[in-house]
């Protein structure tokens, strides 16, 4: 089976509210061995983390959960795509362009709440 790319939201959702409906997803994710993140994510979730036991749920989290590779490649493929959408009038943060294309690039969905995805040309659950 395919991994699913989480994405940050869906991770903040799952540690803070582990009842909240995409809590119970990554859950769900987790227990059938197909919750991925990606280098962007981890940035995301290290830069909110809040004390010490949060920084220690993503310490675990983090050595436990595979992690999709982002290659050099996928840093161009982000910009291009970034560009293509400024043209459109459409503004969306490098991390989530960069979350897509790794996404796309691996052939995974991504489980996100986030608006910007719509226009990333990915999967989502």
């Amino acid at each position: 089976m395919k991994p699913v790319l989480i994405d940050t939201c869906a991770w903040i959702d799952f540690l803070r509210q582990p009842q909240g409906s995409l809590g119970d997803q990554v859950a769900q994710l987790l227990a059938s061995d197909r919750a991925a993140l990606c280098g962007a994510v981890q940035a995301e979730l290290m830069q909110g983390a809040k004390g010490r036991k949060e920084q220690e749920q993503l310490d675990f989290l983090l050595a436990n959960v595979p992690c999709l590779d982002i290659i050099p490649a996928d840093w161009l493929s982000a910009g291009r795509l970034l560009a293509q959408l400024r043209a459109k009038g459409l503004q969306v943060p490098l991390s989530d362009a960069l979350i897509a294309v790794c996404a796309r690039r691996h052939q995974a969905p991504v489980l996100t709440l986030d608006q910007h995805f719509q226009h990333l040309d990915v999967v989502l659950l």
